[in-house]
């Protein structure tokens, strides 16, 4: 007989009973919960959003790292999708900063049409393009993919908080 299948401990170890729970199931279903309050939350304070937005860059700019540090052996359609949210992502941050700003002091800029050109696709688009950027953070793969994730998530936790999209 297997010794494996005879060991005990082993047999508890696995949880093989009907009340299993795995981890991560455990931790998707708290970050799920986190995203409906959060924004609710942060409404009306500035200073947290900024705040989540400085964690959302910091995640982005880790995930790149990652992402240069594990290049792929060959390239298929998740990871060009993955490289594509992950450009988005980067993007997307100047327009967060534009739209958080008391001052519009890009305005007084002589070529602050420029700025209204470039921040025009998420004025009119975004809730579209941050839920597929969320989407696209699941394409990728290892490290990168996870700190891709917490980037566009927080991006969205952002961006319903800023009154442009609350459920």
């Amino acid at each position: 007989m297997n010794q494996s299948r005879m060991n005990p401990e082993k047999q508890i170890g696995e949880g093989t009973g009907l009340f299993r729970l795995r981890p991560k199931f455990v931790a998707i279903c708290v970050a799920f919960i986190i995203i409906l309050i959060l924004p609710w939350e942060i409404k009306d304070s500035l200073l947290l959003q900024r705040g989540l937005l400085f964690l959302a860059a910091t995640a982005i700019f880790v995930g790149w790292v990652l992402l240069l540090m594990d290049r792929p052996q060959r390239a298929n359609w998740r990871t060009v999708a993955a490289v594509i949210t992950s450009i988005y992502l980067v993007a997307s941050l100047p327009v967060f900063v534009f739209e958080m700003s008391q001052m519009k002091w890009f305005m007084l800029h002589p070529w602050h049409w420029w700025f209204e050109i470039y921040a025009r696709p998420w004025v009119h688009w975004g809730y579209v393009f941050v839920y597929l950027s969320v989407i696209g953070s699941f394409l990728g793969r290892g490290r990168s993919r996870v700190a891709f994730l917490t980037g566009a998530l927080l991006l969205m936790v952002v961006w319903e908080a800023m009154g442009t999209w609350v459920f």
